[in-house]
């Protein structure tokens, strides 16, 4: 699956930095703080928007030590390999079962 096969409401899960190991590319501090910090919480995040170039964006949010909330928003693009689709969870059979 590529980026621009993502719609608004599918979940990825973040599996590294963008672009590491590749030679001259570049990427703010901040941002590879980001993903370093989603990689390490390991949930997945939603795509919420799509831009008009096609590019699909998520938001993510973590709690700072002074008990505030600092928000990213970054996009997911074609090139991008750190990332990868979440099969959403079907009902399990022995919830039917039980009549959950």
């Amino acid at each position: 699956m590529t980026a621009s096969e993502l719609k608004v409401g599918d979940r990825i899960r973040i599996t590294g930095v963008p672009g590491d190991g590749i030679p001259g590319y570049q990427i703010h501090a901040e941002t590879v703080r980001v993903y370093k910090k989603l990689v390490a919480r390991g949930r997945a995040v939603r795509i919420y928007e799509i831009d008009e170039y096609g590019a699909p964006w998520f938001a993510c949010r973590f709690r700072t030590k002074n008990k505030k909330w600092e928000h990213h928003f970054l996009a997911v693009y074609d090139t991008d390999t750190n990332w990868v689709p979440v099969i959403r969870r079907r009902d399990r059979p022995s919830d039917k079962k039980s009549g959950i």
